[in-house]
């Protein structure tokens, strides 16, 4: 569905608002340029729209057959405390939020309406760029903005070019704090969220990832090195992953791209400084890179900082999470695909080695779904990346795991020798949990006998003799899957028999 077909038509009346034009449309909302009929005043005015989960019907909206209304009432209730939290700010550098009320079966957001342009926009229509004077003249209020929003522990997570606003007299906003995206990243995921690849540092890709001002600042410092060098920033994850594998960080330094000479060197090196990988080498508060930026300005730094501070992310009740692991091409990702009950979130990437053998794309991350056992419980669903070299994802992705799903592929030269390897690497989870295996491919070749699993698994040779359910599968076939994470459910808690998959 595009914009037009989703937003709701000029002219219409939202009580005493009239709607104008749309200004703008993300995955879970719609912004309109509005009319205040009564004080005569534009308005920005935004909708709770997810459009993966509601369809409209004239002006109402009403959820689409088959998908889940508790789901849609979350990130109802998050964007409503969107609302809540952004009242709070009374800062002329944080759009500043005047009402919200419910209609037509959703929810608004009403907001002042500046006239102006967007980062992004400015970055599309100036070719020539940006000089630094005026970064800094864009940038200092937007930190002291989020220096305010920090303070009453609140992150925005999703600072990026199309979220720094423009007025005509060039000063500074920051928008959409984006608390629907935020509510829907945290239903039991401990932090992995919605995010925008590139801005996003990597404790926003991990679960258990601690997040705090230093991720805003991440994403600040890659807005600027947007804005200097003319490209974003190479991905988080791939950073992580190269550098893991004893590779060079791919991300060229601001301090060596070509904004050399245009920019001076401690400016550059201030886009480093937040651009660090590890949570801990970046600057800690906003304060601190006010200080900088403001030292490099001959300006008066502040005399105080914000203490930085530890977020978690709100968790919802009655919400377990179990991993699927196997080597490249045994079916996690599908295996999550056909089980999820919502968008499975995926981190796929060309496959560049000896994995094009095998499949096109490769998964670099995890894959991630949501699997609803019933009206109060839900599993979230995450799968590893196949490949050795991505293992230390696998540490990351163990922790809080109610259980483990191994996919073995039967048709691999040596499914035994594969299955060993994953016990071996996952043993420690194993010791605390249950594991299932699914075996898949078996049709394909002339590969081992579910028997001749079962002998291996129970061989008094092998140090860690397990007996854990072993069941041929095909992971393109939800009654399979449903099958191995029913068994697995069972093996954990033997005693429950009330679980829906």
């Amino acid at each position: 569905m595009s914009i037009a077909d989703a937003a709701l038509p000029t002219g219409t009346l939202l009580q005493e608002y009239r709607l104008d034009r749309v200004l703008g449309a993300g995955a879970f909302g719609i912004t309109y340029q509005g009319w205040d009929v009564n004080l005569k005043t534009a308005v920005a005015i935004k909708e709770y729209f997810p459009s993966d989960l509601v369809q409209r019907e004239g002006i109402q909206v009403s959820l689409k057959p088959d998908e889940d209304a508790e789901i849609y009432q979350f990130g109802l209730d998050a964007f409503v405390s969107e609302a809540q939290v952004l009242a709070q700010f009374k800062h002329p550098n944080i759009v500043r939020v005047s009402r919200y009320f419910a209609a037509n079966g959703t929810a608004y957001i009403v907001m002042d309406f500046e006239e102006g342009r967007s980062l992004a926009e400015v970055i599309r229509q100036e070719p020539a760029g940006l000089d630094e004077e005026r970064l800094k003249r864009i940038f200092v209020p937007i930190l002291e903005g989020l220096r305010s929003v920090h303070a009453k522990k609140y992150l925005h997570r999703d600072i990026k070019p199309g979220n720094i606003y423009l007025r005509q007299d060039g000063t500074s906003l920051l928008l959409d704090f984006g608390a629907a995206r935020l509510e829907f990243g945290s239903t039991g995921q401990e932090g992995i969220c919605a995010l925008t690849p590139g801005y996003a540092p990597i404790e926003q890709y991990v679960e258990g990832g601690t997040q705090g001002p230093w991720s805003d600042l991440y994403a600040v410092g890659a807005t600027l090195y947007r804005c200097v060098t003319g490209g974003t920033p190479v991905d988080a994850v791939t950073r992580m992953t190269a550098v893991q594998q004893g590779h060079a960080d791919p991300l060229v330094a601001a301090t060596r791209s070509s904004a050399q000479g245009r920019f001076s060197a401690s400016f550059l090196q201030l886009i480093d400084w937040t651009l660090m990988l590890k949570q801990e080498d970046r600057p800690q508060g906003a304060g601190q890179l006010l200080e900088r930026l403001r030292v490099t300005s001959n300006a008066e730094p502040p005399t105080t900082t914000t203490p930085p501070f530890a977020y978690t992310p709100r968790k919802a009740v009655r919400n377990h999470k179990i991993l699927f692991a196997g080597p490249v091409g045994a079916g996690k990702s599908t295996a999550v695909s056909v089980l999820s009950d919502s968008k499975v979130v995926g981190t796929d990437r060309q496959a560049t080695d000896m994995t094009r053998a095998r499949k096109q794309q490769t998964t670099v991350a995890m894959d991630y779904g949501i699997m609803n056992l019933s009206d109060t419980e839900r599993v979230h669903l995450y799968g590893t990346p196949g490949q050795e070299r991505f293992d230390f994802m696998w540490e990351i992705l163990q922790k809080g795991a109610l259980g483990l799903v191994i996919l073995i592929d039967n048709s691999r030269k040596a499914p035994l020798e594969d299955l060993k390897f994953y016990l071996d690497q996952f043993g420690g989870l194993i010791e605390k949990t249950k594991v299932v295996i699914g075996v898949n491919f078996m049709t394909v070749g002339a590969g081992p006998t579910l028997e001749d699993y079962y002998r291996f698994l129970l061989d008094g040779d092998r140090p860690n003799k397990l007996n854990p359910p072993v069941f041929e599968v095909d992971a393109r076939e939800k009654g399979d899957m449903a099958m191995l994470i029913q068994a697995l459910l069972y093996s954990i808690d033997p005693g429950v028999q009330d679980y829906d998959v």
